[in-house]
């Protein structure tokens, strides 16, 4: 009884933590598949990948109740995403990995700073071309209209999806601060965000369960405790202010960027 337990609380904790800052929660499940419970590293992503999708619903469901879900921004992230979540498993052939993984690193540390530091903006905005208009709510509930260009969300979709296909995680960590540089609300680009790694996860998720590299019990496990957990932390979520938001998410990126390094990139060096 103590390892079912344990992987539900683990897995409704790391659900709680990725609805709240719309990651997808990848980055966590599958070091403690892993490390914690013995799974081999392609059965933990593969598992991984599958929970996220039971998570990502949850959570989606939840702010879909309050409003929050921006769908075109999430269409247009998503399609791109799908594309070079493919196209980066060739990248990989020809390129050292832990390079590429080196330089995604870095450009996540660069990205955790502008979340962390109020007023710095290293994020820009890629105004190329045509755009839309978003009709968002801000953390008071009034309504704002923002500007967004189609150009700069399919870059960031796509980098989202290269980022994915090679790490096997999600591409939340880019989407959300690609959505809030254009002046999108906090809570609306996470919910925009976890709607749109849906089909990337589920994408790689399906792939895997093809090749059997998912793990049915731990599949199980974590799966009603992520579910669970994502639905607590939607429905918290609006209750936390936008600057702890961002807070969190700074700490969370940086957590990411030392894990996939020292996971990906320093062991067999």
């Amino acid at each position: 009884m103590i390892v079912p337990l344990a992987a539900f609380l683990i897995s409704c904790g790391i659900g709680i933590v990725a609805a709240v800052v719309g990651l997808g929660g990848g980055f966590l499940y599958v070091p403690t598949l892993s490390l914690v419970f013995g799974l081999d590293s392609r059965s933990a992503v593969g598992t991984s990948l599958a929970v996220m999708v039971f998570a990502s619903f949850a959570a989606t469901v939840m702010y879909r109740r309050q409003d929050q879900i921006l769908y075109r921004a999430a269409a247009i992230l998503a399609v791109p995403g799908i594309v070079f979540a493919v196209l980066s498993s060739l990248v990989t052939s020809y390129v050292d990995s832990r390079l590429i993984i080196a330089l995604f690193s870095l450009a996540l540390l660069v990205i955790s700073l502008e979340m962390l530091i109020p007023g710095l903006r290293l994020i820009r905005v890629i105004r190329i071309g045509p755009s839309m208009e978003l009709a968002c709510r801000d953390h008071d509930g009034e309504e704002k209209i923002v500007r967004v260009p189609y150009v700069h969300l399919a870059a960031w979709g796509a980098l989202g999806g290269l980022v994915s296909g090679i790490t096997g995680t999600s591409g939340g960590p880019y989407f959300v601060p690609a959505l809030v540089a254009v002046g999108v609300p906090v809570h609306a680009a996470v919910a925009t965000s976890l709607l749109a790694i849906m089909p990337e996860v589920l994408s790689g998720a399906l792939t895997h369960a093809f090749l059997g590299h998912v793990s049915v019990p731990f599949l199980v496990l974590y799966g009603a405790g992520a579910g669970v957990g994502a639905l607590a932390g939607a429905y918290a979520a609006p209750r936390i202010h936008p600057d702890h938001i961002r807070r969190i998410f700074g700490i969370m990126l940086i957590s990411i960027a030392l894990l996939m390094i020292q996971q990906k990139v320093l062991v067999g060096i």
